[in-house]
């Protein structure tokens, strides 16, 4: 029995497997945009590590984002295909949270992780953790710097704030996917999507391009 944890949210992958006796393993690595290349890789590192092979996975976590359009997509499919193909459960996690527990402090401490949202802007969000005890100060949210941080310090009163720009841990990871486990139980797999935040910079063009043809 072993708990299968994937993050691709942002350019700093990481895969862990967690057994049932505490043996703990992790795979971390740096790819910009290249991690559908990589991902299989270090999933098998991650089970060797932890001698554990893919028929002793039986519970899959992953990220869900906020973070990249296309590296969440490939860590989502990836995660959903290995459910399904184990028949095991999964659940999708907030990349902000799992960011949040890797912020080292007290408990009463307000969390407030901050990542690239691309354009200028950041995600981010304000949590007081304790385990299994979450308070959301500040929903996920984007925006500029400038305009959204300040919002969030005015939320968190007087309660003292630790800000983290750096990247989620694997501890934090596979903290935040049995926590997540234990108090919401499995996700449904066909309705497991990505938490974008914000829209993609695709646009479709406002008139039909021409095709080539007269009529």
């Amino acid at each position: 029995m072993a708990i299968l944890c994937i993050d691709t949210a942002t350019a700093d992958g990481i895969v862990v497997v967690a057994r049932q006796d505490g043996k703990t393993a992790a795979s971390r690595w740096r790819s910009s945009g290249r991690h559908g290349e990589n991902l299989f890789g270090h999933i098998e590192v991650a089970l060797a590590e932890a001698v554990a092979s893919r028929e002793d996975i039986s519970l899959i976590g992953v990220s869900i984002g906020p973070g990249g359009f296309t590296s969440l997509r490939v860590g989502l499919a990836t995660a959903k295909g290995l459910a399904l193909g184990l028949g095991v459960p999964i659940v999708g996690v907030s990349e902000l949270r799992v960011v949040a527990r890797s912020i080292e402090g007290p408990p009463g401490i307000v969390r407030v992780p901050v990542m690239q949202g691309y354009r200028g802007d950041v995600f981010t969000a304000a949590y007081i953790i304790d385990g299994d005890a979450v308070e959301e100060i500040v929903a996920p949210c984007f925006g500029p710097p400038d305009e959204i941080l300040p919002r969030v310090r005015g939320a968190a009163g007087q309660r003292p704030i630790v800000v983290h720009d750096d990247a989620a841990t694997p501890a934090a990871l596979l903290a935040e996917v049995r926590h997540v486990h234990r108090s919401e139980g499995p996700a449904d797999l066909a309705r497991l999507e990505p938490a974008y935040l914000r829209g993609s910079d695709a646009k479709l063009p406002e008139r039909p391009l021409p095709t080539g043809h007269s009529s």
